[in-house]
């Protein structure tokens, strides 16, 4: 559904494009969002160097961060690699989750309500939106005790304007219809995030004791 294993640039070249891009959706938002428009570059692509990496070391900085306060008790220091491997496995598994199966939905709810703009718009559009969500889970996991650090979580909020801005150029939809679809996405990422999380939930309760649960 979702080809990664294309045809592409250098690795060098694809770095500078993904920060070329971070910056420029962040900043200049409505110019960058015509440029995405005239694109076409797979989806597959697109989760692959776009939000691939930023997953990738979310996931990674959480996994490191449960790793070094796990704690040494003699009954449970034998759970602390294979929970930290379970930690970064899931933290992989919930955004590309929320992103594929959100996008996909989105993407056809946007075509039911008159969107005519490029293929795949809606997943796009999604999928450079959340840019806001990576940069602050990122920063999140981290878990500094850095003065006001636990607001950086408001950074998030950023995503839901640049998904409000980028959904004329890449969707070309009625401006009546546009938050319908912002409703319809934002309920839509909610309910898949929490039912990830709930199965996530219920996995660890399963495979390990409560005490190991506490380190999440």
């Amino acid at each position: 559904m979702f080809p990664i294993f294309e045809e592409s640039k250098p690795g060098s070249m694809r770095i500078f494009r993904t920060i070329k891009r971070l910056v420029r959706i962040l900043f200049v938002p409505n110019h960058e969002w015509v440029s995405i428009a005239n694109e076409s570059e797979s989806i597959g692509l697109i989760i692959k160097y776009y939000a691939w990496p930023f997953i990738v070391l979310g996931a990674l900085i959480k996994t490191g961060s449960v790793f070094l306060k796990f704690t040494n008790e003699a009954d449970l220091i034998q759970f602390k690699i294979p929970f930290s491997f379970t930690i970064l496995l899931f933290y992989m598994i919930v955004p590309l989750f929320v992103l594929t199966v959100g996008g996909t939905i989105i993407d056809r709810f946007s075509k039911a309500i008159g969107a005519t703009g490029h293929k795949n718009g809606a997943m796009r559009l999604l999928i450079y939106s959340y840019t806001p969500v990576f940069i602050a889970t990122i920063l999140i996991n981290t878990e500094s005790h850095l003065q006001y650090f636990q607001y950086v979580g408001v950074i998030s909020v950023y995503a839901v304007l640049l998904f409000w801005m980028g959904m004329t150029p890449m969707l070309h939809i009625l401006p009546e219809k546009r938050f319908k679809l912002l409703v319809f996405s934002a309920l839509t990422l909610v309910f898949l995030f929490f039912v990830i999380m709930f199965i996530i939930r219920i996995t660890l309760n399963l495979l390990y004791p409560e005490g190991v649960i506490l380190f999440l």
